[in-house]
């Protein structure tokens, strides 16, 4: 049952997540350039995934035992940072929307993700 509880609460805060990104999306959409609200709603896109993707990364740590999950957190903070650097890489090489604001929003997303993943798991592992 516990799996499943899991799942529910991925499932949930994923829908929050993105029902309040959403709401941001069409707000920006409407109060700035479009170059620049496409940058920061793909921002916000990307960090989103690379959040989801975390949670459901730890959860299968947590069920593979408590022994492999430092380096764990460790590998997944660097496959996040090589993320990072590729997708900066790209939207510089590409040139599609504003550099500037897809770092700037990209950095913010990803500090605000990373601060609710960890409240997340300190609250999974800590607190049970």
């Amino acid at each position: 049952m516990s799996r499943v509880q899991d799942l529910i609460r991925i499932r949930n805060i994923s829908l929050i997540v993105l029902l309040i990104l959403s709401i941001m999306g069409v707000t920006v959409y409407f109060l700035l350039p479009s170059d620049v609200s496409l940058a920061v709603i793909i921002s916000s896109l990307l960090a989103f995934a690379v959040f989801v993707a975390t949670l459901f990364y730890y959860r299968w740590v947590s069920y593979r035992g408590r022994s492999t999950a430092a380096g764990s957190v460790f590998l997944s903070f660097a496959a996040k940072i090589i993320f990072l650097g590729a997708c900066f890489y790209l939207v510089n090489r590409l040139g599609i929307v504003n550099g500037l604001a897809f770092a700037l929003s990209f950095v913010i997303f990803f500090t605000i993700f990373l601060n609710i993943e960890i409240f997340v798991i300190y609250k999974k592992f800590l607190f049970k």
